[in-house]
């Protein structure tokens, strides 16, 4: 907050982190201490009156107003790093760098993407505080973003996301982005996944991220668990192929010569594992609530365990047979849970013994052991 640094969405990230710290934490010091300066970091004062910002319109006063001290300090969208390379003797795979070839545009769809989940939580934030009215003034302004990124930044004929207004390029960058903050209507989800999986690992090891959680809202686990276990050169295997013991700032050192080995946004896995593919996190800030949404694709074994605030979640997995599958989940003393699964309706379930309904397809885990018996109906 206090040392800010020049990439736009380095500003709109700000937001995202305080609002993580709740979540696990149920502690709103941050948000009263910070919540006038979060404003700010959401570049609210950027906005166009249909609800797009550009950074273009940052004033000295916006970049002082940003935390920046520097008086020629000036915003800059970066989308994904490093950009393509010209000139500087490295090998042709960084030619087009990590940004899919983005084309960037004063209205920039991912810088925008980034805003509307800025100006979503902003409301949550305002109604922590009790300030209702703010809390109802950024509703509606979320609403109004998202619904500009869906009619000014989307190619209805292609039913994909462009990269900004005022070009007709699309890339993995703007789709993701829309994806992963929940941006796509319904309607649109199936043909912005087909676009997004025809890319592969276009983006850097910061980009992974939000490529992984758009993956995982689709649906797509099993396509998100394939990038994961890649043994291509754009993969976690190959930085341990390489001889890093911790993750690396770039795939390979081909795409970043200078990349420091251990860097943290390599570490994408560590958390998508428990968050997304295991789908553990917390319902309710402080964790007295979990949500254990798992999407386990093909694997027929898994375990994990989850340090929260509370004490430890553990869970296992097993595919006994074709018929039936087996969960054990363990919560702490002072927890309770809400397991869901997509295919509940088509199968049996059973917790701790006894049939359970699954009409709302969501059964509620105390704590303790909690073991769920999945068979297939037999008619």
């Amino acid at each position: 907050m206090e040392h800010p640094t020049w990439p736009t969405e380095w500003q709109l990230h700000m937001v995202l982190m305080v609002q993580a710290d709740y979540m696990y934490t149920g502690d709103t010091e941050l948000i009263e201490k910070y919540y006038e300066q979060l404003k700010h970091k959401t570049l609210l004062n950027l906005r166009r009156e249909d609800g797009l910002i550009s950074s273009s319109k940052a004033t000295p006063e916006t970049m002082k107003d940003l935390g920046f001290t520097d008086p020629k300090a000036k915003l800059k969208d970066i989308v994904d790093w490093p950009p393509a390379q010209k000139n500087t003797g490295w090998e042709l795979a960084t030619a087009e760098g990590e940004r899919d070839g983005y084309v960037f545009k004063p209205i920039n769809t991912v810088v925008n993407c980034f805003h509307y989940k800025n100006i979503e939580i902003m409301a949550e934030f305002a109604n922590i505080l009790h300030k209702t009215d703010e809390a109802e003034k950024f509703k509606l302004m979320a609403l109004q973003t998202k619904l500009a990124i869906n009619t000014k930044l989307w190619d209805k004929e292609k039913r994909i996301y462009v990269d900004g207004e005022g070009t007709s390029h699309a890339s993995l960058h703007a789709n993701m982005m829309a994806l992963a903050f929940q941006i796509v209507p319904k309607t649109h989800v199936a043909a912005v996944s087909k676009f997004i999986k025809s890319r592969g690992m276009s983006c850097s090891v910061y980009g992974s991220q939000y490529l992984l959680e758009a993956l995982y809202h689709a649906n797509e686990a099993e396509y998100a668990l394939q990038l994961m276990t890649s043994t291509s050169d754009r993969s976690w295997y190959n930085m341990i192929r390489i001889g890093a013991t911790m993750t690396l700032e770039a795939w390979d050192m081909k795409y970043k010569p200078n990349s420091d080995w251990n860097h943290a946004w390599g570490a994408v896995p560590a958390n998508i594992i428990s968050r997304n593919l295991w789908g553990i996190q917390p319902k309710t800030a402080g964790y007295s609530i979990a949500s254990i949404q798992p999407q386990l694709a093909s694997l027929k074994n898994s375990s994990i365990r989850v340090p929260t605030i509370r004490g430890e979640i553990k869970a296992m997995y097993s595919y006994v047979n074709a018929r039936k599958e087996e969960y054990i989940i363990e919560l702490p003393a002072n927890m309770v849970a809400e397991f869901k699964l997509e295919s509940f309706l088509e199968k049996e379930v059973i917790l701790n013994g006894k049939k359970v309904n699954t009409q709302f397809d969501t059964i509620r885990l105390t704590p303790g052991k909690n073991q769920i018996e999945l068979v297939v109906n037999s008619f």
